[in-house]
C-alpha cells in the first residue's frame, strides 16, 4: 500500500498559518462554512452535538466537507493543546484540487477517516 504523502508544507504555502491556544475555537456547529483547515501541529477536538467524536494532530484535515457542500458547520473545532493551523478558502481548496497530483487521495482519505470515526462515536 502506499504511504500516506504529508500535505503540511503544501497546506503551509497555500495556506494563512494562524497559531492557536488551547480552548480556542477554530468553528462552531452551524457556522457557515468559509475554510478549510490543515493542522500543523498541537491537536484539535472535534464534537458534535456536545459529544467528542476525535481529537486529530498535525497533518489531519478539518473543515473539509462544509466547504464541498456550502452547508453549515456540522461540528466544532476546539484546541486542546498549542496549534498552528493552515487556513485556505474555497478558491485555495478548489486550486489545490485541480492543480496538486494525489492531494485528492489526501482529501478522500481525510473524508473517509472522518466518516468512520463519526460513525464509530455514535
Amino acid at each position: 500500500m502506499d504511504e500516506p504523502v504529508d500535505f503540511r508544507n503544501f497546506a503551509r504555502a497555500m495556506g494563512t498559518v494562524l497559531p492557536y491556544s488551547p480552548g480556542d475555537i477554530i468553528y462552531r456547529e452551524n457556522d457557515p462554512p468559509a475554510h478549510m483547515y490543515v493542522i500543523l501541529s498541537g491537536a484539535v477536538e472535534i464534537t458534535a452535538r456536545g459529544k467528542l467524536i476525535e481529537t486529530i494532530h498535525a497533518g489531519r484535515a478539518l473543515g473539509i466537507v462544509s466547504l464541498l457542500d456550502g452547508m453549515p458547520r456540522s461540528s466544532t473545532a476546539r484546541v486542546v493543546e498549542p496549534s498552528e493551523v493552515a487556513m485556505m478558502n474555497k478558491q485555495r481548496f478548489k486550486y489545490m484540487v485541480e492543480e496538486v497530483p494525489n492531494v485528492v487521495w489526501y482529501i478522500f482519505g481525510e473524508l473517509g477517516h472522518r466518516l468512520r470515526t463519526t460513525n464509530a462515536a455514535l
